[in-house]
């Protein structure tokens, strides 16, 4: 007979516990699956913000445990006149997430993403600067020739850069038919200073000047001495 009291008693026990664990796994958040990455956009130079910037959001994936290697586009933006961009994209396993700047007028600009910064928020904020590009067509003539001891020296005075530009070291050119030219890039929306000495019958003349190099635009810079 006691038995038989016990029995109910313990049924409604352990179903209690299991009621009150149900319950408590109901209440963990689950990971929201549904991403956000919000890019502000300045100008590397005034700070400002800088529009019609085009974006380019990619990852790489771990699939089965084995990694892609290779990164997978998840989607592109265009900052507006405020500079901001926005990107909404499904949660998955990745390694890493790359944000590339792939304006025309722009050099280039990849920024690197950790995953992590999505554990403790569905939604992202970052912000990267965008450095304006243009182009100079370094053109050095001897257009008055006096004998072969003509000599001209010449550098542009860009500061050092993270980019790809214009080479600031001297060349030095002599003779009668000096004739030369290269093309290259530079940091634009801004004046391109440069120097030059000439050496004819003996004599030193040194030159400082500079070019206004516009953005996304072939600026022409004749050196005739």
């Amino acid at each position: 007979m006691k038995h038989a009291l016990r029995t109910p008693w313990r049924i409604w026990v352990l179903t209690l516990v299991i009621a009150v664990s149900l319950a408590s796994s109901g209440c963990r958040p689950e990971p929201d699956n549904n991403l956000a990455l919000h890019v502000t956009v300045l100008h590397a130079d005034t700070g400002n913000p800088a529009s019609d910037i085009d974006l380019e959001l990619e990852r790489r994936v771990l699939e089965n445990g084995v990694l892609n290697g290779n990164y997978q586009p998840v989607g592109s933006a265009t900052s507006d006149a405020d500079g901001t961009a926005h990107f909404f994209f499904n949660r998955v396993n990745a390694l890493d997430y790359q944000l590339n700047l792939v304006s025309t007028d722009w050099f280039p600009r990849s920024d690197f993403i950790q995953p992590d910064a999505f554990v403790e928020s569905s939604e992202v904020e970052h912000t990267t600067e965008a450095t304006p590009r243009g182009t100079v067509h370094i053109r050095i003539v001897n257009a008055y020739p006096l004998d072969e001891d003509d000599k001209v020296q010449f550098r542009t005075l860009n500061p050092p850069s993270e980019y790809l530009t214009c080479s600031n070291a001297w060349e030095t050119h002599m003779g009668t038919e000096v004739d030369v030219e290269r093309t290259c890039d530079v940091e634009a929306d801004r004046y391109l200073p440069y120097r030059f000495h000439v050496t004819r019958n003996g004599e030193l003349t040194e030159y400082l000047d500079s070019l206004w190099v516009p953005r996304g635009e072939l600026a022409e810079l004749l050196i005739a001495y």
